[in-house]
């Protein structure tokens, strides 16, 4: 059936959209976690597929240390596979860590960052849910 403008009646314009139900993964995963948009949505596509679990605690994880998230947006996030990032806090809450590639690390004490070696004693520190 047409409706006299050349197009039939059931045609639609552009791309189907998915059911209201079913959106994009990584568009949810920024909605909830807008913290994520560090890392990029290509990073995202390619890692929340296989690692939407580590994700989502990498993300709590920035959520409660901000600067993790800038320093994380001013690197080569591409490097960075969701299973080689490791954050730790001292059991006072003072200190933060996150190592992004193994080995070093970033730590954030009263609210300036610095980069060393990776050192942690089990009796100072405690993993905050990324590894």
């Amino acid at each position: 059936m047409s409706s006299g403008n050349g197009m039939d009646a059931g045609a639609m314009k552009g791309p189907p959209r998915p059911p209201p139900g079913q959106a994009d993964p990584v568009e949810r995963l920024l909605k909830e976690y807008p913290e994520l948009s560090a890392f990029g949505v290509d990073w995202l596509r390619t890692w929340a597929p296989r690692a939407r679990g580590q994700i989502a605690g990498m993300a709590r994880v920035l959520r409660r240390y901000p600067w993790m998230a800038e320093l994380i947006g001013q690197g080569p996030v591409g490097l960075v596979n969701p299973y080689s990032v490791e954050a730790y806090a001292s059991r006072d809450g003072s200190e933060a860590c996150i190592s992004l590639f193994g080995g070093w690390a970033y730590c954030s004490a009263d609210g300036g960052v610095t980069s060393g070696g990776w050192s942690l004693s089990s009796a100072d520190w405690s993993p905050t849910g990324t590894g």
